[in-house]
């Protein structure tokens, strides 16, 4: 939960859309070890959440849920994978951890120590009938991200927003980096809109520790990235979605230039209330630059 979320406006905002349905959330590889971007729209009653998570300690904890659909599948292309169980739950991967990268950074040697290898069948979202067409994917499945989008091409096509984990340097042998997702989803009709937050480490071993560790954290290593149906577009997005998109843009990614510009477009299809709409926009939070931008022409 993002630290503008405001349980109130969003009441307002979901009364002033009237969408048909709740917002649709996918989440692939739901280790539950951070905080949940859309933790508050799920609390507010507006989402329904289907969450898809091999590793089995991490399964065990997210089953215990009542509100929210979780099933132990490791999602990608279909057939059968290996699930690389590492001593840290979190580095679990259908990838193996790799080696250089560990030696490079020497801190993930004994946390992405293998201590089991599990045969698990993958499964496509695409062939998942339970599943219905979805607004937002959040995914984190430590280097599997083109296998999961190759077997959700489909459903894909109808999404919102895809919040993932992008990598910049390999943590894993054949991982897929940041390029590689930013192609793939712009083939999905996604633009790069934002990063939630870059995450980097320092080297460490040599000359080097004499330094002090969190001062010198230069090397960029993963963050997660907000990627947005493009609305340069908008006639390819229909009413119904440009709502779940202002939910979207203020409750999970707080982007809220962009909810506002949903609700001109809604505005100008006779969707919304204009008055209501101006109301709402009024109490938006004033926001920061997230980072240092070059000055404008």
């Amino acid at each position: 939960m993002g630290k503008d979320f405001d349980r109130d406006r969003l009441d307002a905002l979901v009364a002033l859309l009237a969408p048909v349905r709740r917002t649709r959330v996918v989440e692939v590889g739901a280790n539950p070890i951070n905080d949940n971007p859309y933790a508050g729209l799920l609390a507010a009653g507006h989402c329904e959440v289907w969450g898809f998570e091999p590793e089995p300690r991490a399964f065990a904890r997210l089953a215990q849920s009542a509100t929210e659909t979780y099933l132990p599948y490791a999602i990608g292309t279909g057939g059968p994978a290996t699930l690389h169980v590492t001593k840290a739950a979190s580095l679990t991967s259908l990838l193996r951890p790799d080696a250089q990268t560990a030696a490079f950074f020497q801190r993930f040697a004994s946390p992405g120590t293998v201590i089991e290898e599990i045969t698990v069948e993958t499964h496509r979202l695409d062939e998942l009938d339970d599943v219905p067409p979805f607004d937002l994917m959040k995914i984190d499945v430590q280097g599997g991200e083109l296998q999961v989008f190759e077997g959700a091409a489909a459903k894909l096509a109808t999404a919102l927003a895809v919040i993932t984990e992008v990598g910049f340097v390999p943590l894993y042998e054949d991982q897929p980096l940041i390029d590689d997702q930013m192609r793939v989803l712009r083939g999905h009709g996604f633009d790069l809109h934002k990063f939630s937050f870059l995450k980097g480490f320092s080297l460490r071993g040599g000359l080097a520790t004499r330094l002090e560790k969190t001062a010198h954290d230069n090397q960029l290593l993963d963050g997660d990235a907000v990627f947005l149906r493009c609305l340069r577009h908008p006639d390819l997005i229909d009413t119904e979605a440009l709502k779940h998109m202002a939910i979207l843009c203020d409750a999970v990614i707080e982007s809220f230039d962009v909810a506002a510009r949903c609700l001109d477009l809604l505005i100008a299809r006779d969707a919304i209330d204009a008055g209501a709409a101006a109301a709402y926009v009024a109490r938006l939070p004033r926001q920061g630059k997230p980072m240092k931008l070059a000055a404008q022409a």
